[in-house]
């Protein structure tokens, strides 16, 4: 089964692959299909996985614990895709420390 999600899936400078997959809202209506009616963020992740041998382990990283989203884009390094990796690359680092955070959060008790 697949769920359209809309991610992309680049190269690191040092060879390694990650995969990143936009943020995404539903709209505040009744009559909206999942699958498709949905609005991106595509300045942030809401599941990343990094450190990949190639673009296919990337992917089965995902489709290890969500629905197969059907295509990703690939972005392999070159010097000319290299301004728009760094950016994948500050979005993966923001969600790791976002992640992070919360992980910290939810390691504290909860009264004292």
């Amino acid at each position: 089964m697949s769920l359209h999600r809309e991610n992309v899936t680049w190269q690191s400078e040092n060879g390694t692959w990650s995969i990143g997959f936009f943020a995404f809202e539903y709209p505040n209506r009744e009559d909206y299909d999942h699958e498709w009616d949905v609005i991106y963020d595509n300045t942030r992740f809401w599941w990343l996985s990094s450190g990949h041998a190639d673009p296919d382990a990337a992917m089965d990283a995902y489709c290890a614990q969500e629905c197969n989203p059907g295509a990703t884009t690939w972005i392999h390094w070159s010097k000319e895709n290299s301004e728009e990796i760094a950016r994948y690359g500050e979005m993966a680092a923001a969600f790791k420390a976002e992640r992070a955070s919360w992980a910290a959060a939810c390691a504290r008790p909860i009264w004292g």
